[in-house]
This record gives structure tokens, sequence and C-alpha cells, in this order.
């Protein structure tokens, strides 16, 4: 799956996305925003990571018996978690009931 132009595609699609997303932090006074920013920001970290990985500069040492170690598998998730936070802030703000 991770052939090199796709590699490079995601890289300069998340390096974009970084770069927008430091220069926006900057900008915003709104919770939902500061999440969705924290968001991008440790999604870029996470696939610099995985190229890392990919190009044999680091290496993932897992506990005995698993593939991959929970450390690796949080922070593959923590994006999302910070994603739905900061959408859930605009939902609360924006309510009309």
């Amino acid at each position: 799956m991770d052939y090199p132009v796709v590699l490079l595609a995601k890289t300069s699609g998340s390096f974009l996305a970084a770069f927008l997303a430091i220069w926006v932090w900057t900008r915003i006074r709104e919770e939902g925003w500061a999440l969705l920013v924290l968001g991008t920001l440790i999604q870029f970290a996470v696939l610099l990571l995985e190229v890392l990985l990919i190009f044999g500069i680091l290496s993932l040492e897992g506990a005995p018996g698993r593939a991959v170690p929970l450390w690796f598998g949080i922070l593959q998730a923590l994006p999302y978690l910070f994603y739905s936070m900061g959408f859930g802030f605009f939902v609360y703000r924006n309510r009309h009931y």
C-alpha cells in the first residue's frame, strides 16, 4: 500500500495541513478549533514516524507476542480523538434549543 507516490502524496498533503494548522493556531480563540489543529499536528507527527519506520531509520520493538507496541497504536488513534472532541465542542457551542 505504501508505494513511493502514495507516500509522497500523503506526506506532502499532511505537511501542508500541518503548516496551515500552525498558522491558524495563532489566530484561534475557540476550543473546537484548537482541538482540530492539535489533531492535525499529531497526525503529521504520526505520519513522520511511519515514514521513519518505512525507511528503516527507526524500528518498533513490541512486547513479546505483539506485533505493534501499545503506545504506537494509541498514538495513531489520538488524532481522531481530538477531531471528535473538537467537533463535539462545535456542536455544543452551536446548539439551538
